[in-house]
């Protein structure tokens, strides 16, 4: 059962009691997947990395509550296999499409530092992490993978196509355009035409013609607890300038720290294949992916 107390809620200027629950066990699941975890034999929420992450630490400072990410997960530790199986099922399934005529491109790549997918999806302390669905574990979403590649693609050209009368800015939005629209443009990058952007990446009326996999961990995940420290909170909300009297409110997040991961990329076309990894290399250790990329997280050493 969850425990009741009144805390204070400041809208408008008017000041009321509310009832607040401070709940003892995770309620952010689905009754079944609860009653499931509750039928496991031998189950403890602090074995389960997708159950802890989800389970936010709720403390009281007065009448007020504050959640906060649950400090014990940076100290999760992986059984043995579990990557070991997750790699295993991704290589049988590669192997499998393989056999369906198409190329594969691999590489490993290592973290330089930290990396954080996902920080502003949905979470009890509002900054959360991309979790895989069925293994619980970080990863990086083959959506994420392409979004990168084609922005890397997108600003190299961007640098040949401004002008004098085009700035850069304007040529990257006119460049994204042209690819979701499918228009050709008669420029070059490295002797690649502006045709195999669209065939590699596609449009809204064209299937592109590569394939960007999920990336997974591939040996020990560490976990690493980081802050961000807003000073002036009040001139964030929209409430008050920004002065040196604002009280900062540091925010806890969870990152992954100098973990490598294997990338996959798939195409029956070898030539747009290489063309796509070639790019790919180069987004991870220029640009980075994920949060926080101008901060240096998300970098890749190859």
């Amino acid at each position: 059962m969850a425990k009741k107390i009144y805390g204070r809620d400041d809208r408008g200027g008017i000041t009321r009691m509310t009832n607040i629950k401070i709940p003892e066990e995770n309620k952010y699941f689905p009754d079944d997947t609860i009653k499931v975890f509750k039928d496991l034999e031998n189950f403890n929420s602090k074995n389960n990395f997708y159950y802890l992450f989800n389970t936010p630490k709720v403390s009281r400072y007065g009448r007020r509550l504050k959640i906060a990410i649950n400090e014990d997960i940076d100290k999760f530790e992986w059984k043995e296999d579990l990557l070991k199986n997750i790699s295993e099922r991704q290589s049988y399934i590669i192997n499998q499409v393989k056999q369906k005529g198409y190329s594969i491109g691999l590489f490993e790549a290592n973290l330089l530092w930290r990396l954080v997918i996902g920080l502003g999806s949905s979470h009890p302390q509002e900054v959360s992490m991309t979790l895989h669905h069925i293994y619980g574990i970080p990863y990086i979403p083959g959506s994420a993978i392409k979004g990168v590649t084609k922005h890397w693609v997108t600003l190299n050209l961007a640098e040949k196509l401004k002008g004098d009368n085009l700035s850069f800015e304007e040529a990257t939005k006119r460049i994204s355009k042209f690819i979701e629209d499918g228009t050709e443009l008669d420029i070059e990058i490295n002797d690649t035409k502006f045709k195999d952007l669209i065939d590699i990446f596609g449009t809204q009326k064209q299937e592109g013609q590569v394939i960007f996999m999920d990336s997974y961990p591939i040996s020990e995940i560490n976990l690493k607890i980081d802050i961000m420290n807003p000073h002036y909170p009040k001139y964030y909300s929209g409430n008050e300038p920004p002065a040196d009297w604002q009280s900062p409110n540091p925010i806890k997040f969870l990152t992954v720290e100098k973990t490598p991961f294997r990338f996959y990329i798939l195409s029956k076309n070898p030539r747009l294949l290489t063309l796509a990894e070639n790019w790919l290399k180069d987004a991870l250790n220029n640009t980075g992916i994920g949060a926080k990329t101008s901060l240096g997280y998300g970098i890749f050493e190859l």
